[in-house]
């Protein structure tokens, strides 16, 4: 039996802006992101006709539902492959966190498969399945540090960060993307990013300037509504990291550390906070 085992890595918002409202329901959004070592993993095994997807997690939505069986629907379909599929995925990354879990399987889910029926499909291809899926998902395609414009998935590779120890965590509130862009008023942002100085920050491989120039107009909105995430925040920041930020929509918000020791020290301060998963992490960037 054909077997391939694959690596779906998180990211972290750099930067995250809203530019307005599209006539399609989406927004036009101009954030840059970055993958971080986290990882989900899947398990593609040729199987009969069908696909199927089996997940222990009892917080991932079931087979048709699922994100990754819809990558699987459309790739099969779109090229009439007669081959079926059994999708294994083990979660490691938290679901509906902002850091692009669905998305990344799925994107992992469409480059295996890929190879798995031997499609050779170009990059533009790929691109374009992946924006059928979501917004996020092309991104998840290249992987490393990007800029992702439109509703994301016009998406500009940038280059990525020298290996920066990042601390992740994750309160247990639930925040859906929908109610986040419907509770931000642009009128009332108060600040918004600095895009082209990060992506200079970037090219020059400066993390520490990077880290100053973290922001995210959804974190004001978020945080009112959710004071952890805010307490987060304010216990991340008073141990003097790089830079803390909210990632997509929340709840989960992150510190780029100087280096592994910062990093640990944040951890143990973040130790105590009940119902907060906190995951000890680096950037990465690798060649799809």
């Amino acid at each position: 039996m054909k077997q391939l085992r694959l690596n779906a890595y998180a990211k972290i918002n750099l930067t995250l802006d809203v530019l307005g409202d599209r006539p399609d329901g989406y927004h036009d959004i101009e954030t840059i992101l970055h993958t971080v070592e986290l990882h989900d993993t899947i398990i593609l095994r040729e199987n009969g006709e069908g696909i199927s997807v089996r997940c222990a997690s009892p917080d991932v939505p079931p087979e048709r539902q699922n994100i990754v069986h819809r990558a699987a629907n459309l790739l099969q379909e779109t090229f009439q492959v007669p081959r079926g599929v059994e999708i294994e995925l083990s979660k490691q990354i938290p679901v509906a966190a902002g850091l692009g879990g669905g998305s990344s399987d799925a994107a992992v889910t469409l480059l295996g498969l890929a190879q798995m029926w031997k499609l050779r499909l170009d990059d533009r291809q790929l691109m374009d399945l992946g924006g059928k899926i979501g917004s996020d998902v092309p991104f998840f395609l290249i992987g490393g540090a990007a800029l992702a414009m439109g509703r994301g998935e016009r998406v500009r590779m940038l280059r990525p960060l020298p290996t920066t120890w990042v601390v992740i965590a994750r309160p247990t509130v639930q925040i859906t993307s929908e109610w986040a862009y419907k509770a931000l008023d642009h009128g009332a942002v108060r600040k918004r990013p600095d895009t082209q100085r990060v992506v200079r920050a970037l090219e020059a491989e400066d993390p520490r300037v990077v880290g100053q120039l973290l922001c995210n107009v959804f974190e004001d909105v978020v945080v009112a509504s959710h004071p952890i995430v805010g307490a987060l925040r304010e216990r991340m920041a008073a141990l003097r990291p790089l830079g803390v930020s909210l990632s997509g929509t929340g709840p989960a918000v992150y510190a780029m550390a100087a280096n592994e020791a910062a990093a640990t020290e944040i951890c143990g301060a973040l130790a105590a906070m009940p119902d907060v998963e906190v995951f000890l992490t680096r950037t990465f960037s690798e060649e799809r």
